[in-house]
């Protein structure tokens, strides 16, 4: 019964990276199903002790103090239980890591898995941009969270390189991690979501940071790496377009062009000036959660902030929870990615195997990415995004601890 259900949660690693772009609802399958199978062999197969390293009390910590500041603002504020629905995803998926913690499970699957929902959203992004409509490619969920996490596979994807000496089949693992990145990559494009390009300077500084290969070899692979991107950019106009609006957007609203703050730049920039200001008015505990677009509206009728259109956020999610939350959520917040940078990152550097070191670095890439998309969009406000870096997250944690654990009893 227990290897049973240890091959059980190995396959459905798989769920969340291959169905959450292309699959309706597939996010929920695949975290409801990862979830009961980790309580059942938790179940079945009780800890035996649990004690925890240092990395990992830091880890479980972050994932309790967020939700528990959002708790205690609904509690005490009377609001809407719907404003810690989603943060409780940060417990709930504790008994994954436990479970995960504990077993050995076939790393196989979630490999497989990040490198099917890398080319089915590249498959996808094509087929909705050449027959359905160009300026709208989003998969199954939301145009800006399809582009940030079909970069982010495409990314996990190319860093299967790692283990290209650990698997029998090299030719085939080369061919189809460099065929899930340009997928991924090219299903990021076709969205036209600017905010997720913003990653690719951390992406490309931690290949190289953590890569094998030679200075020179570094330089030439930086050099064919820009040469590649100017050409996407001559010969791609959508992609041409997208960035040159940005750059003139911007450019007019700093030249002081009052029209320029109807335009997705200049709208963004405005609603953090808005945002700014309320989280100045009470900076230590924040307004609660949910009251920054009524206080918005109050200050634009007040003449406080200029007319614009209006978002129940302001399109970041540090500045939304300092609004929110004040000094005291956005000390959880950052806790919550520092606490996770640091396990993925010491598991990097002490790392003594390919296997070990490619989870650590596919965890940094989902932590680094997370925090970078977060700088232009309220990510953990969809629940899909939240799902994912929750579950992902605590998933990888639980296997590099397992790993660690096996390695030290030898």
């Amino acid at each position: 019964m227990t290897t049973l259900l240890t091959t059980a949660l190995s396959l459905s690693l798989a769920l969340m990276p291959a169905l959450i772009l292309t699959v309706p609802d597939g996010y929920n399958i695949a975290g409801i199903t990862v979830f009961l199978l980790s309580l059942a062999h938790l179940r079945l197969n009780k800890p035996t002790t649990l004690t925890f390293s240092t990395k990992e009390k830091f880890l479980l910590a972050s994932l309790i103090l967020l939700p528990f500041i959002v708790a205690l603002d609904v509690f005490f504020r009377d609001l809407r239980l719907r404003y810690l629905d989603y943060y409780l995803r940060f417990i709930l998926v504790i008994p994954i890591f436990l479970a995960l913690r504990q077993t050995k499970v076939n790393l196989t699957p979630f490999i497989i898995g990040i490198m099917a929902g890398a080319i089915g959203s590249g498959i996808f992004a094509t087929y909705q941009f050449v027959y359905i409509n160009p300026t709208d490619v989003h998969g199954h969920i939301m145009k800006i969270n399809f582009g940030n996490i079909s970069l982010l596979l495409g990314m996990m994807s190319f860093a299967g390189l790692l283990l290209l000496n650990e698997v029998r089949f090299k030719k085939i693992m080369l061919i189809v991690s460099l065929l899930a990145f340009v997928m991924g990559f090219s299903a990021s494009i076709l969205s036209g979501t600017r905010g997720a390009w913003l990653s690719l300077p951390f992406f490309i500084a931690l290949f190289f940071i953590i890569s094998p290969i030679t200075k020179n070899f570094k330089a030439l692979s930086i050099t064919a790496l820009l040469i590649i991107l100017f050409v996407t950019y001559t010969s791609n106009d959508h992609f041409k377009i997208r960035l040159n609006s940005a750059y003139n957007n911007a450019n007019s609203y700093f030249d002081g062009n009052s029209q320029a703050i109807n335009t997705s730049t200049g709208l963004r920039l405005e609603m953090w000036k808005a945002a700014w200001k309320i989280f100045r008015e009470q900076p230590i505990f924040g307004i609660g959660s949910g009251r920054y677009l009524k206080i918005l509206e109050n200050k634009i009728k007040s003449g406080d902030a200029p007319k614009m259109h209006l978002f129940d956020h302001p399109h970041s999610e540090p500045l939304y929870i300092l609004v929110s939350l004040g000094v005291c959520g956005f000390f959880a917040y950052l806790f919550l990615y520092i606490s996770t940078s640091y396990y993925f990152y010491s598991s990097l550097i002490q790392s003594s195997t390919n296997t070990i070191k490619y989870l650590s670095t596919l965890g940094l890439m989902v932590v680094g990415s997370f925090f970078i998309f977060g700088l232009t969009n309220y990510s953990f406000g969809h629940q899909i995004m939240i799902i994912f870096f929750a579950l992902v997250v605590a998933s990888m944690a639980g296997i590099l601890k397992n790993l660690e654990l096996d390695e030290n009893t030898y």
